[in-house]
């Protein structure tokens, strides 16, 4: 993986991707619509001096400040329905943005692994409102050793599944 060719599409920027609210739906008890207000309204999470490394392993750019919401936080409210006691082991969470790039962990990662603690649904990027370039949400999992292929300009989808169990 060290010296990964860099994906070859387009990036896209722009007011055209900028979401003002995301959605958490799938397994959950009390789907949510949540804007960028809902998301102030929240207890919140800093990252302070993070350096975005590409999957490539290449720096990027070096992030001052970012605050948000744990996405644990977030999947706490809408309540992961989990079925019997070995459910989070096949339980899955999607993230998906308006630009076509989406992320996926599992739920051990989230709630279960240091990963979970840094990953975080943005509303401000160094002490000020997101831009356009990153609409109003975003999401970071800054505790990934590169945190470039798991950012997400434009979030707006959070999807919580349940992978189909193997034949015994």
């Amino acid at each position: 993986m060290k010296d990964l060719m860099p994906n070859t599409k387009v990036k896209v920027y722009g007011p055209e991707y900028v979401t003002r609210e995301v959605k958490v739906a799938g397994l959950v008890s009390q789907p949510l619509v949540l804007t960028t207000e809902n998301l102030r309204e929240m207890e919140s999470a800093e990252i302070r001096d993070l350096t975005m490394i590409c999957g490539t392993g290449r720096k990027k750019e070096v992030i001052e400040s970012c605050r948000g919401v744990l996405l644990s936080t977030i999947l706490d409210r809408a309540g992961i329905i989990l079925r019997e006691h070995h459910s989070p082991n096949w339980i899955y969470v999607t993230l998906s943005s308006s630009d076509g790039h989406w992320a996926l962990f599992s739920w051990h990662e989230i709630f279960n692994s240091p990963v979970g603690e840094q990953a975080v649904v943005l509303f401000e990027k160094n002490n000020r409102p997101l831009d356009e370039n990153e609409g109003e949400i975003s999401f970071i999992s800054a505790g990934d050793g590169r945190p470039g292929p798991r950012r997400l300009r434009y979030l707006q989808h959070i999807g919580v599944y349940e992978l189909a169990r193997p034949e015994q």
